[in-house]
């Protein structure tokens, strides 16, 4: 917004409309151009630069497909380590009974809301994650709870386990017993993070640039290194200390192109 509180958009179509009104009285002088008054060209002005998921969500509600990144790419690490449910697998519930609890999670992608016959209010929320979606179910008292939680565009982890339903014991459904927000999983449940090398692919370059990731990108995970050497079967396990890492998506993207590496969250 200018000084006057108006949208920027507003003041660009009013400039445009007044340069499209001067140009068609020019037109019709019969002076030509020489009484022409000069319109100032509008300033833009400054504003705060878009956080990572907003620029893709954007993205997405322009041209129909994220461009650059993915909003989950920051949290794979999360989804594919911690998670022990894709959401596609969620289609069918009786594969799943002998898990005992159920962690899964994604990005909110729509959400129904209404209210029962009874009377009680609901939402049904369809997530999404590098697998597929799937919709998840909140009734009564857990709607009142997770509302919250699930709606759209929000990144979310969820606890859960099956039981019989209890109006057709035969079948399974999902009985919520937490979410939490993916930005404050990684920070809280991430403590130690281990990345496998086999020794031939270690040189100089490759530690250097290592440490310069974790350099930039610090965070709360204890950083472990488990060195292989194929041909004797030997490993060497060490800690870097007093080294932290936030483990998001420089980090793994930094990993996945080296051959032959492989980590993962203890």
């Amino acid at each position: 917004m200018n000084a006057k509180g108006e949208m920027f958009l507003d003041t660009l179509v009013r400039y445009g409309q007044t340069y499209q009104l001067e140009q068609n009285e020019m037109k019709n002088s019969l002076f030509g151009g020489d009484d022409a008054v000069e319109i100032a060209t509008p300033s833009i002005p400054e504003a705060e630069p878009w956080s990572d998921l907003e620029r893709l969500n954007r993205e997405r509600d322009l041209v129909g497909i994220y461009l650059s990144a993915h909003p989950l790419d920051e949290y794979r690490i999360i989804l594919e380590h911690v998670c022990n449910t894709g959401m596609k697998e969620l289609e069918d519930l009786k594969a799943l009974k002998d898990r005992e609890e159920l962690t899964f999670g994604g990005m909110v992608v729509g959400l129904r809301k209404g209210v029962s016959k009874k009377g009680d209010p609901y939402g049904i929320a369809r997530i999404e994650d590098f697998t597929g979606n799937a919709e998840i179910p909140f009734w009564r008292n857990d709607w009142a709870v997770y509302q919250g939680f699930v709606q759209e565009k929000m990144l979310v982890l969820i606890h859960a386990k099956l039981e019989p339903s209890k109006w057709k014991p035969e079948n399974l459904e999902l009985k919520i017993n937490k979410v939490e927000l993916l930005s404050d999983v990684k920070d809280n449940v991430i403590q130690k993070f281990t990345i496998t090398l086999p020794l031939r692919v270690i040189d100089e370059s490759l530690v250097e640039s290592l440490a310069e990731v974790c350099r930039l990108h610090p965070g709360n995970a204890d950083l472990y290194m488990k060195i292989q050497d194929t041909d004797s079967k030997m490993a060497v396990d060490m800690v870097s200390h007093p080294v932290k890492v936030a483990v998001g998506r420089e980090l793994i993207s930094f990993l996945d192109n080296i051959e032959n590496v492989s980590y993962h969250v203890n």
